[in-house]
């Protein structure tokens, strides 16, 4: 389905101004372990604690999550312009994800950013498919940590129709 350029700028700048965090999602172990920037997260339930992330399909990420049924996710702090540019650029296959970055490995064994301002460990529950360029990943939280106090990073677009 094709946006049209009169949606774009009317309902694209509305949707641009819903704030979205900005994450560090990690999955994969060893020699398979990755990262990516991930804006779409959202709390989805008290009991258990769950949490609900938007991915877009062609994200090979998506895949080892099915797989594996685990991922991590870490909170950047408001003032986390290094981390977020670093993950914001992508990576190119075989290019080391974690190079210059300090981890720490949460309880699940998966990598966690170390400088991030918290991290929860989630394990996959269902992958909701609606139709979108994006599916829905829902996940409980199986633990975590604050790693140090401050303001969660929020970001907010130009337009709705991009990141």
């Amino acid at each position: 389905m094709q946006v049209s350029d009169e949606l774009k700028m009317t309902v694209g700048k509305a949707l641009g101004k819903i704030p979205s965090g900005v994450f560090i999602l990690t999955a994969g172990q060893g020699a398979g372990a990755s990262a990516m920037m991930a804006s779409w997260v959202q709390q989805a339930a008290f009991v258990p604690p769950m949490v609900s992330v938007a991915m877009g399909k062609e994200r090979g990420m998506g895949k080892v999550i099915r797989e594996q049924k685990l991922f991590a996710l870490s909170v950047l702090g408001e003032h986390d312009h290094v981390l977020m540019k670093k993950y914001a650029r992508g990576f190119a296959p075989g290019e080391d994800p974690f190079a210059g970055v300090h981890t720490i490995d949460a309880a699940n064994g998966l990598k966690v950013l170390a400088d991030a301002m918290a991290y929860l460990e989630c394990r996959l529950s269902s992958v909701c498919e609606f139709g979108g360029d994006h599916e829905i990943i829902v996940a409980e939280v199986t633990g975590g940590k604050l790693l140090r106090e401050g303001k969660s990073f929020v970001h907010l677009r130009g337009s709705g129709f991009h990141y």
